[in-house]
């Protein structure tokens, strides 16, 4: 399932983003194998954050929510609406990735 960025309306696979978006970045691979290993609710402490950020990813409260991606244009701006409404699912929602990224689909977040 596609989950979509709030800038610029890139879609990503979902699994991509959860598996494989971390070997995009500058940390290796045995790092990002551990990255793997972490519990979902600790991916996005503020050195993942970071680190994805470099890589130009730039997530809400989940990985299911992308405000910036690496397609982006250099100075995209993520919809404020679309922010407010994709923040307020995740909050409703918690740590239940399927359902976000099924709920943002349903949508068209």
């Amino acid at each position: 399932m596609d989950v979509h960025c709030s800038a610029c309306g890139e879609p990503w696979d979902s699994w991509h983003i959860l598996n494989d978006a971390i070997y995009d970045t500058v940390l290796t691979r045995p790092e990002c194998a551990a990255w793997n290993r972490t519990p979902r609710q600790e991916q996005l402490t503020p050195h993942y954050r970071t680190v994805f950020r470099d890589a130009g990813y730039e997530f809400g409260h989940t990985l299911m929510h992308i405000i910036h991606c690496p397609a982006c244009p250099p100075q995209a701006k993520a919809n404020e609406d679309r922010l407010t409404l994709k923040h307020a699912i995740e909050d409703i929602l918690g740590d239940d990735l399927d359902a976000i990224a099924a709920t943002f689909n349903d949508h068209h977040l």
